[in-house]
């Protein structure tokens, strides 16, 4: 609001008049007074009540925490090694079996009789041998081919050195030492080939055991047996049903021990070792944590997420822990028995800065704080608070750096 200056040149009083009556209206409003503010927010004004508890000296377990997967120790698919048609089932789902239990048949009509045919087959090349079916490093020379062979070359030879002899007293014309020497030399070849024909003959004799021993293979194979002791997870197949060759019929699992796999950070590789413990929680068990140990650690790092693979087992007695199940397991690598905790209550968080009250001879001293791991009701305070100060657990929105504060009788812990 500005003075024509026609005023100022005509009446000069007037003008300082108007002047002094915006300034007192001016003044007026800049000493209005204000609300005590620094009173409000407990300032060194006001003494305030407050809660207190000591920072304890708490040993803190030292954790690796990661998500895994629950699996069997052994996942097994039992699949058909035969083709065939299924006679029974002997199994269902959830059931328990043991190593080597049977748990469906085929039907086993054909296979019998391709046994009996491969039987019968090696039995004859046994007898053409004149060895047993079942004997075992047949000799060559033991068999009836090779025997009858060497019967007649000793016999011709016997004959000849007889006719030799004769002829040498003129007692018998040459033409009969001819004849002999003649048989002698036949003999002799026969025995040769009879040696051929008995090797050959027992090579086949070795296969044909082998097509014997695969048709008793097959024939035992119609009976489809648990490789593992464990349950059944899942069966698929049913009696009737045509299954050949690698059809998957069960899926078994032994979930006793029970592990768990999942991956940590690399940042860890240097502390983790087998035997540490692990602690795992499941949300089919709520508020039940079990204990394993860590078995087994990959030598090398995911490139993909930097992270090592790493495996967890625990006993699972009662079954209680599923495979497939989703958990979340915490691997244990010592406990510090230097930590320092304070209640939850004590920390006070705005725009992402952590802080406590300590209090001082009656006064509120601020501390930032670097807080570590969860401890349920307490928490761990890595720097800002020492062992044994008196921090602020109640009414801590009104406190700021040096408001006198009065410790409620029955301080918190």
């Amino acid at each position: 609001m500005g003075i024509p200056a026609s005023w100022n040149r005509k009446s000069p009083a007037i003008a300082l008049a108007i002047v002094t009556l915006l300034a007192g209206c001016g003044g007026k409003e800049a000493g209005a007074p204000k609300g005590d503010n620094t009173s409000r927010q407990g300032g060194p004004g006001e003494e305030i009540s407050v809660a207190a508890a000591p920072a304890l000296r708490t040993p803190i377990p030292r954790k690796i925490e990661f998500v895994g997967s629950l699996a069997g120790v052994e996942q097994v698919t039992l699949s058909s090694e035969v083709e065939g048609t299924v006679e029974k089932v002997h199994a269902d789902l959830g059931d328990p079996v043991r190593k080597g239990q049977t748990l469906a048949s085929l039907v086993q009509d054909e296979f019998v009789f391709r046994r009996d045919q491969a039987r019968a087959e090696t039995a004859q090349i046994a007898a053409k041998l004149g060895i047993a079916p079942d004997a075992e490093g047949a000799d060559v020379e033991q068999t009836s081919l090779v025997r009858k062979a060497l019967a007649e070359y000793d016999n011709a030879r016997k004959d000849l050195e007889r006719r030799k002899d004769l002829a040498v007293k003129n007692l018998i014309a040459m033409k009969d030492v001819d004849d002999a020497e003649a048989r002698f030399l036949v003999s002799e070849a026969n025995v040769r080939a009879a040696r051929e024909e008995a090797n050959t003959l027992l090579a086949t004799l070795r296969a044909k055991r082998a097509q014997a021993g695969l048709a008793e293979k097959k024939l035992r194979d119609t009976l489809l047996k648990s490789p593992i002791e464990g349950f059944i997870e899942a069966r698929l197949i049913s009696t009737g049903e045509y299954v050949k060759v690698g059809t998957p019929l069960f899926r078994i699992v032994d979930d006793h021990p029970i592990r768990l796999l999942g991956e940590v950070s690399e940042a860890y590789a240097t502390s983790l070792k087998s035997g540490l413990p692990v602690d795992l929680s499941v949300d089919s068990q709520p508020g039940k944590t079990f204990r394993g140990a860590l078995r087994r650690i990959s030598p090398a790092s995911n490139p993909a997420n930097r992270a090592i693979q790493v495996e967890a087992t625990y006993p699972n007695d009662d079954r209680a822990l599923k495979s497939g199940s989703f958990g979340k397991a915490a691997i244990l690598l010592r406990v510090d028995p230097e930590g320092v905790s304070i209640p939850k209550q004590a920390v006070v968080t705005f725009a992402g800065i952590e802080k406590v009250f300590v209090i001082d001879n009656n006064v509120a001293r601020e501390r930032r704080v670097k807080l570590g791991d969860d401890l349920g009701e307490r928490v761990e305070v890595v720097e800002g608070v020492a062992a044994g100060q008196q921090v602020a657990v109640s009414h801590t929105g009104k406190l700021v750096e040096g408001s006198r504060v009065r410790v409620e009788a029955g301080e918190r812990k």
